[in-house]
């Protein structure tokens, strides 16, 4: 297997599984969080039409959100309320809404809208999944 590693480089960063030159690939925790976004009545909404984000930048802001509240609330925020992540939810709506896309949010368009937090777990065998909606945005 190393030779075959070995031999198929081309002298740039490649990515041979599990040989990987890139430590988030080479392993995968047992559990881990992605977030979304919901219309007032309850629809997915998609982030790149509805807010002009990636998922991506979504769960990177709401990331540093809860990472902002470490010393207010310790240990993990996979151990957290909802009700101690709903800071950093709250946080990351306003931050789309002042911030990052005013616009999308014009005129009350967005009115209602609320940040869904998804737990991925691995029990065992199984992966299991927590879905938690951690705020909403009202009208100011």
């Amino acid at each position: 297997m190393a030779l075959c590693w070995v031999v198929g480089r081309d002298g740039t960063r490649a990515e041979f599984y599990p040989l990987s030159s890139f430590p988030m690939y080479s392993k995968f925790d047992d559990r881990s969080y992605l977030v979304y976004l919901k219309s007032a009545d309850g629809e997915p909404l998609p982030t790149v039409p509805t807010v002009s984000v990636f998922s991506t930048e979504l769960k990177k802001q709401y990331g540093d959100d809860l990472n902002d509240l470490k010393k207010q609330f310790k240990g993990s925020h996979f151990d957290w309320s909802i009700d101690q992540k709903r800071l950093a939810g709250e946080a990351t709506l306003r931050y789309l809404r002042d911030v990052r896309s005013p616009a999308s949010f014009a005129d009350g368009k967005l009115d209602g809208v609320r940040l869904v937090d998804v737990r991925v777990f691995r029990e065992g065998n199984r992966i299991v999944t927590r879905e938690d909606e951690v705020a909403a945005l009202s009208a100011d």
